[in-house]
């Protein structure tokens, strides 16, 4: 094995990665179950109740995106004895977590998930040019059109999905946009597993081509 720091600290990575995707999945439950609840549809006990469901799920999803996320950062520090395009991710997988627990407790604040979107953006485009990074060294040039592509893909989702959650939490108040809120926010869900499903997947890939080199 050429690289056993790196394929160590992918695999962490990986598996942290599928935690992530958990709790975002969670927290998307909790988003659209909170702007069920502000679409003034609803009963007050059944205000109550969601309002009490949302922050459990914001609260949960942000416990577990923090383990995954601090999961990553030891896989990072692994991957980064092999390859210094990992080390980059550091810095900005710790912000995540920050912004992640803080969106938790303040989860009507726009600005702490409009920076952690930003965070786990420039995260993931440190992590996909170490992967293929490595695959130059391991000289998989499938691997590295493969990883541009994807660097592509996710980037665009990143926006994607930032933009309609802004949207969806400022329409989440307005009575123009409060009949498609529910809508977006449920895209904006999509858009955040496919990113997901994305990472895994190219992670998954680097993960057996590091066991074969």
């Amino acid at each position: 094995m050429k690289f056993p720091f790196a394929a160590k600290g992918v695999s962490k990575i990986f598996n942290a990665e599928i935690i992530s995707l958990i709790g975002a999945l969670i927290g998307g439950v909790g988003m659209v179950l909170s702007f069920i609840a502000v679409s003034g549809n609803v009963d007050q006990g059944t205000f109550d109740t969601l309002i009490i469901a949302t922050g459990a799920c914001v609260l949960v999803a942000g416990i577990i995106i923090a383990v995954a996320g601090i999961m990553s950062i030891v896989g990072y520090f692994q991957a980064g004895k092999d390859e210094v395009s990992f080390k980059r991710a550091i810095l900005c997988v710790i912000f995540s977590i920050v912004f992640t627990v803080a969106a938790s407790f303040f989860a009507n604040q726009t600005g702490f998930f409009g920076w952690l979107n930003v965070c786990n953006m420039l995260a993931t485009i440190f992590l996909i040019l170490g992967l293929m990074a490595l695959s130059v060294k391991c000289s998989r040039p499938d691997m590295v059109k493969h990883g541009k592509d994807i660097l592509t893909t996710l980037v665009i989702l990143y926006i994607l999905t930032f933009v309609l959650s802004f949207i969806g939490r400022w329409g989440a108040e307005s009575t123009v946009f409060g009949s498609i809120v529910n809508w977006l926010s449920g895209l904006s869900l999509c858009f955040t597993v496919f990113l997901y499903i994305f990472q895994i997947y190219y992670l998954g890939k680097a993960k057996k081509m590091l066991k074969e080199n």
